[in-house]
């Protein structure tokens, strides 16, 4: 794959055991599965302005500068996301540290961002903001590969990237490696989890 399409992609490495019969041994190779980023569609006006702000300055979708820049939309967030603002305020704080470049802040914001998808869809999302759950996702992943920074996503995101790319591939043709790769990933999660 071209270096430059890799940074739309999350690479997951999977473990394959094969058999090698004539040395009556089994080895464990590791294979990277290509897990394409899908953007996010806005749903109405509202979050059509969200995000548009956002993508015209290149940054992720912060809740708290929402609520600066279009107070408009502060009741519905705050009253969306008021058990974990804490966790919203600490976001904010690595994810202006992250556009500075800072590698640390960026990873801690692509972990938080990782443990807030966890609690989506919420009112303020589905009717105001828009998914900026899963936008700052594959932002910070897409800025994390171009700094060529190596880190791994918990089970229950790559299975959700997984299912964006299955969904926004449904009427296209088969990518049977892809599958064969999802179904050996989807096998070793099942055997971490017995």
């Amino acid at each position: 794959m071209i270096p430059e399409k890799k940074i739309n992609f999350y690479v997951e490495p999977v473990e394959i055991e094969i058999y090698l019969k004539k040395a009556g041994k089994v080895r464990t190779i590791i294979k990277d599965l290509y897990v394409e980023l899908i953007d996010v569609e806005t749903r109405n006006e509202h979050s059509k302005k969200i995000f548009t702000y956002f993508k015209d300055k290149n940054e992720p979708i912060d809740l708290m500068e929402i609520m600066n820049v279009f107070p408009e939309y502060m009741r519905p967030i705050f009253e969306s996301y008021y058990h974990n603002i804490e966790l919203y305020e600490n976001l904010s704080i690595h994810l202006k540290s992250a556009i500075a470049s800072s590698k640390n802040a960026l990873k801690h914001s692509l972990y938080f961002t990782e443990l807030l998808l966890k609690y989506e869809p919420t009112v303020a999302s589905t009717q105001f903001i828009g998914n900026f759950q899963t936008y700052n996702l594959n932002y910070l992943i897409r800025k994390l590969n171009r700094m060529g920074l190596k880190f791994l996503l918990e089970d229950s995101t790559v299975g959700f990237l997984i299912k964006r790319r299955k969904l926004a591939y449904q009427d296209k043709p088969r990518d049977r490696e892809f599958e064969k790769l999802v179904e050996l990933w989807e096998y070793n999660i099942k055997g971490k989890t017995i």
